[in-house]
C-alpha cells in the first residue's frame, strides 16, 4: 500500500489511531491523578511517549482531546444501561452501575467538580451532553417502569434527585471525609447501592409531597 508522505506527521493510518488512543489513555491516566488545569500538553504527551505536536494535529489542542475523552468514556459505560429496561429491577443496576463509574474513573469527578459546574466552555458542554443528557433521556422512563411514577415531570425530579444521591458524596469528598468522617469504602460497594436503591423507591412508592400536611 502506498502512504503519501507529509514531513512531521505519522502516515499510516494503523499507527494514527493507535496514537490518538495512546493520547487520549494518557489524558485519563492523568485526569485521575490531578485536575484539569494542572495537566500541560507536555505532560499528555510525556505520559503517552508521543511528541507534543501530535496532539495539535490530531485534536486542536488540550481541551479537544479531553472532549474526545469525555465521549469515550460515555459511549464506553453507557452501552450497559441500553438494557436495563429488562430487568425487574432496572433502578438497582443503574445504580450499581453508575457508582462503578464514579469509582473507577476519579477524574470524572475531578472534571464535573472543577471544569463544568456553572461553566458553558466547549469541554463543560461536551460533559453535559455525554453524561447528564443522556441519563435525563433514560432513568425517567425506569423510574416509570420500576416505582410506577405516572408523571413525567415527577419522574424526571425523582431522576434528578438519584443522580444527586450518587453524585454528592464524590462531588463533597472533602466534607464527607473531614466533617462526616465517612471514607470512600463506606460509600461504594454494594451495600451502598442496595441502601441507596431501598430508601429511594420505598420513598417514590409509599409516599407523595401532595399528600403530606405540615
Amino acid at each position: 500500500m502506498t502512504t503519501k508522505v507529509t514531513r512531521g506527521r505519522p502516515v499510516c493510518e494503523v499507527k494514527q489511531a493507535e496514537q490518538r488512543a495512546k493520547l487520549i489513555l494518557a489524558a485519563k491516566e492523568l485526569l485521575n491523578l490531578k485536575s484539569y488545569s494542572q495537566i500541560t500538553i507536555r505532560d499528555i504527551a510525556a505520559q503517552a511517549g508521543i511528541n507534543s505536536a501530535m496532539i495539535k494535529y490530531y485534536f486542536g489542542g488540550k481541551e479537544n482531546l479531553f472532549v474526545h475523552l469525555i465521549q469515550a468514556i460515555a459511549d464506553e459505560h453507557f452501552s450497559q444501561f441500553e438494557e436495563l429496561h429488562e430487568h425487574n429491577k432496572p433502578l438497582y443496576l443503574f445504580i450499581r452501575r453508575f457508582d462503578e463509574i464514579l469509582q473507577t474513573h476519579p477524574g470524572f469527578v475531578h472534571l464535573l467538580n472543577e471544569e463544568v459546574l456553572d461553566k458553558t466552555t466547549p469541554l463543560a458542554k461536551a460533559f453535559m451532553g455525554a453524561f447528564p443528557a443522556r441519563v435525563s433521556k433514560f432513568l425517567p422512563q425506569l423510574i416509570q417502569q420500576e416505582a410506577g411514577v405516572e408523571d413525567l415531570r415527577k419522574a424526571k425530579l425523582a431522576a434528578f434527585q438519584l443522580i444527586t444521591l450518587l453524585v454528592s458524596p464524590y462531588i463533597l469528598k472533602t466534607l464527607r471525609q473531614q466533617a462526616w468522617g465517612i471514607d470512600d469504602s463506606e460509600i461504594q460497594g454494594e451495600q451502598w447501592a442496595k441502601d441507596i436503591y431501598q430508601r429511594f423507591v420505598h420513598g417514590l412508592k409509599e409516599s407523595d409531597i401532595d399528600e403530606v400536611e405540615f
